[in-house]
């Protein structure tokens, strides 16, 4: 009987010993298989957070349209036209450049009308302090048709203008106003306000 029983139990601790290295085994292939899949995972999580932020160059710029500087008094008509395309640098930085045009109407009793066509070109850095109320800062060069003040066809000036706005809306498109004081005492006395003032929409604001 004893003869039996030692092979019996020699065998039974090999068997034992031989599942024990089977199961560490299968535990280190299920762990590395685990890791392996956390790896894919966090991989396949990263690019896809890298898809979201990724924003291309189009995607980045913001589009401005404004009107302003609308007057009408005795005599006078005037109106300015004003669009601008700028680059988020940052979610609240926003550099960028544009165009102006100003049409001023007097007119004279009993004498010629004047059309005055005021023109030029701007670059500007407009700074997000919250989702609704930005500042603006900007320097234009503008060529002015000033015969009457001057008794010359044109006059050229180099101005900063500095100032606020505010937007609104939701989407794509924001309505946008904006008051800048104009930085050059020549340029403010050949217009009717010391103010630029505008209003219109900007798109990816």
């Amino acid at each position: 009987m004893k003869k039996i029983l030692i092979p019996f139990l020699m065998l039974v601790f090999v068997f034992s010993l031989a599942e024990d290295a089977n199961a560490q085994r299968k535990k280190k292939r299920k762990k590395k298989e685990n890791t392996e899949e956390s790896t894919r995972s966090k991989r396949s999580r990263d690019r896809d957070a890298e898809a979201d932020d990724y924003k291309s160059f189009k995607d980045k710029l913001v589009y401005d349209i404004n009107i302003g500087n609308i007057a009408l008094s005795n005599g006078y008509f005037g109106a300015s036209f004003k669009p601008a395309i700028a680059y988020k640098l940052h979610d609240r930085v926003q550099p960028g450049i544009g165009l102006k045009y100003f049409y001023n109407l007097y007119t004279v009793n009993g004498g010629d009308d004047f059309h005055l066509n005021d023109f030029g070109a701007f670059a500007f850095t407009r700074l997000k302090i919250t989702e609704n109320f930005f500042a603006h800062v900007e320097y234009s060069i503008l060529s002015f048709d000033n015969d009457w003040f001057f008794q010359e066809d044109r006059r050229s000036f180099n101005y900063p203008l500095f100032g606020a706005g505010y937007a609104s809306g939701f989407g794509g498109w924001k309505g946008t106003y904006q008051l800048l004081f104009i930085g050059s005492e020549e340029v403010r006395e050949l217009g009717q306000y010391p103010i630029e003032f505008w209003f219109g929409f900007s798109k990816n604001f």
